[in-house]
Formats: structure tokens, sequence, C-alpha cells
């Protein structure tokens, strides 16, 4: 029999969970990062012996990029091969967390159990929420089995996948498909993994490793349709010396859009460009019809479509003996 697993590690990147307001009175002027994982460990009230915490970044999650993406993806991979590590939990600012979560989702989907999780209210504010959400985060990581990438935020367990923030105030700031309760899922791991299982979702190939040969990211911009978008912009920035390598379109309703945005993106299309059709809603699915000039993309919101296009579209800067084909 392999070494029990027995250490849970937590990886910081900074956000609101570790803010911290000059004047805790005043919860809205805090400096989100101040704090460090180690610092959101300790006073938990939890069994702390073996949790490992380690610092990637303090940044605000509104300036996250791809080079702390890559610095969170390899520290990640690190210790997930690590045979006495049950799982690892990512400590996150809530802007850009479901652009995260879907980027390990695509790279560590197979592995130990990843967790990511943030708060909307500053560590030294009345009443904060990032030691509860750490607490659930850190009893998920430890659990027996796995659930691949998921969230725990608010009480409540989401796949990685479809993650949206819908709520830029409230404590329950994120939504999912299908939600569980935390309780249930500490103790429901491989029931969970199969819930949250998403067979339709675009498949990259692309491993943790091989994105260390990336040298050049490529330009994956997101368009929106709404009333009176007519494509100038997209036509524009088509015609221009340096154009986007992808696109990804949020439509309206089904993945709709005007015939001026639609015959922009069918330009960029035929010079070379992938094109990823998705939708403005925050339920549903779109669905793809008969005569789609595009790549119609189901069970990812279109910020999550950007980031999978973008690990798309790397295929051709690593060896075929690292990345399998991706499915664009």
């Amino acid at each position: 029999m392999g070494e029990k697993r027995s250490k849970v590690v937590v990886l910081g990147t900074g956000g609101t969970i570790a803010g911290w307001a000059p004047d805790p009175s005043k919860g809205r002027e805090y400096q989100a990062g101040e704090l460090s994982a180690s610092d959101l460990v300790q006073g938990l009230e939890t069994d702390q012996d073996h949790i490992v915490t380690e610092e990637v970044a303090r940044i605000d999650s509104k300036n996250m990029d791809w080079p702390v993406w890559l610095r969170l993806v390899a520290r990640l991979q690190h210790w997930l091969e690590q045979d006495d590590v049950q799982g690892v939990v990512v400590t996150h600012g809530t802007d850009t967390l479901e652009e995260t979560a879907i980027l390990l989702h695509t790279l560590f989907r197979d592995t130990k159990t990843v967790v990511i999780t943030g708060a909307m209210r500053a560590a030294n504010v009345a009443e904060p929420d990032g030691p509860r959400n750490l607490r659930h985060a850190l009893s998920l990581a430890g659990s027996p089995g796995s659930a691949g990438v998921v969230c725990v935020f608010a009480g409540e367990v989401h796949a990685a996948a479809g993650l949206t923030k819908i709520d830029c105030q409230a404590l329950h700031a994120f939504t999912s498909q299908d939600p569980v309760p935390v309780v249930w899922a500490v103790d429901n791991l491989g029931a969970l993994r199969k819930r949250f299982s998403q067979p339709s979702t675009a498949v990259v190939n692309v491993s943790a490793e091989a994105l260390a040969q990336v040298k050049t990211w490529p330009w994956v911009e997101l368009v929106h349709h709404h009333a009176g978008q007519d494509g100038r912009l997209v036509q524009t920035m088509v015609n221009s010396t340096t154009a986007p390598d992808g696109w990804v379109v949020a439509g309206t309703g089904n993945g709709t859009m005007s015939q001026g945005l639609e015959d922009a993106l069918a330009t960029a299309q035929a010079r070379g460009a992938h094109v990823w059709r998705t939708t403005r809603c925050a339920r549903g699915q779109v669905q793809a019809l008969s005569g789609d000039r595009f790549q119609t993309v189901i069970g990812l919101n279109p910020f999550q479509a950007r980031v999978v296009l973008t690990l798309a579209l790397v295929a051709p800067q690593i060896k075929p003996t690292v990345l399998g084909k991706p499915e664009i």
C-alpha cells in the first residue's frame, strides 16, 4: 500500500480573500492580496499540521495574466505529483476566478482534487466570508478520493466548466448549472466528479508541462452581439496589420448575431482565425444548427471559452509528443 496522502497544499494568488482594509468600517476600501496564504490559514480552528502553504502571487485578480497563470500551473503540477498530497486549494480573487477555474480544469481535470475559492469581503472587515470558504475548501481537498477541479464558495461546490460570477456584491456571488452543498460533497467525491463531468465541453489536450514551450501567446478577442452591432469593429481589426488569431462571439439568445457581425467574423475565419460561438445569456446552452458558420461551444461562458480557445491555439508551438490534436 502506498504512503497515505496526508497533506493539503494552499497556493495563494491574492485577491479579496487576502485583502486588508486600513479602516475595517469601510469594507469596500481595501487592498487585495495583502495577506499571505499562511496568514489565511492561521486561526481557522482546523488541524494545520497537514497544511502546506505557498505564495504564487499576491495580486488583485483583475490583473491576472498568462505569466501568473503559468507560475500557478507549474506549482500546481509540482504538488499534485507528490505522493503524500491529497489535494490542493487555490485562493483567488473573484473577478477572474471563473477563468482560472476553466484553465485548471482543462489542464488538471483527471488529477487529484483541486479547489479554487475566494471571498467577497476583505479579511479584517466585519463577518468576513473568506475563512468559511477556506475551511470548506480545505475540507473538500483533504477528503479521500478525487473531485477534479471545482470551486467552493458560500457553502456550495461548483463545477469549473460553466462557473460564472453573477453578483458583484452578494456573498453568493457565483452560480453554475448544478451546484451542490459542501456538506454533501465532502462525503461523495466520486459521485460529485461524475455529476460534474462535462463530456460536451471542448477538450484541449494540452499538458501542464507543455505550456512551458509556448513562446508567443495567441491573441483571442471577445466580441458581444447587441442591438446596433454591425461588425465594423471586427472588420477594422481583421483588416489591420495585426489581427486576432481567434474570436469568441457572445451572441444573443441561442448565439445569434446580426448579419454584419456574422459576415465580419466569417471574413476573419476565411483569413485563418478560429471563431467560437457562445451566448451572453447567463443560463442555457447554445444549440448547434444546420448551416452554422462557426464552431458552437457549450458548457462554457464567453470568458471561459476565450481561455480554452487560447490553449487550443498554442498547438503549433508545442511538440506533437506532448500535445494531442485539439478538438476545435
